[in-house]
């Protein structure tokens, strides 16, 4: 089967790992980084439905501005994303490249975000190499 491809002229990013994917021709859509997890940022929603998640502890929530901040600077000329699935929230779950490099890896290759098994791919390595310089929340 041929993979789903969605080329975005914008990907605005609401925090770390989500955003809105808005398409040449206007559609919309909401799409969750596949492999990753970051910090959660103000209000919390998901924090008070599911305060037990990693996203919501103390570190994370201490780092999810930055992921925001940086995964915007990364998506602000748009993003390939192709698509691996829905999640609960029916966003679609995507792996997003920009220029040529997997927004994911890079995010947490930089410590901004932590490799999340719910969803592949993964990075594991990118992981190991963040917690064994003391990058981001591995500091």
């Amino acid at each position: 089967m041929t993979p789903i491809v969605l080329i975005c002229a914008t990907l605005a990013m609401s925090d770390g790992d989500s955003g809105r994917c808005h398409t040449a021709d206007g559609v919309r859509h909401r799409v969750r980084l596949a492999g990753i997890d970051a910090g959660e940022v103000a209000p919390f929603t998901r924090c008070r439905q599911r305060p037990d998640v990693w996203a919501c502890s103390p570190e994370a929530k201490a780092s999810g501005p930055g992921a925001t901040t940086r995964a915007r600077q990364l998506a602000a000329n748009g993003a390939r994303c192709t698509v691996q699935s829905r999640d609960r929230y029916q966003r679609i779950v995507a792996t997003c490249t920009v220029n040529g490099r997997d927004l994911g890896a890079i995010l947490v290759s930089e410590g901004l975000a932590i490799n999340d098994t719910d969803y592949s791919p993964s990075y594991a390595r990118e992981e190991r190499q963040a917690r064994e310089r003391g990058r981001g929340v591995w500091q």
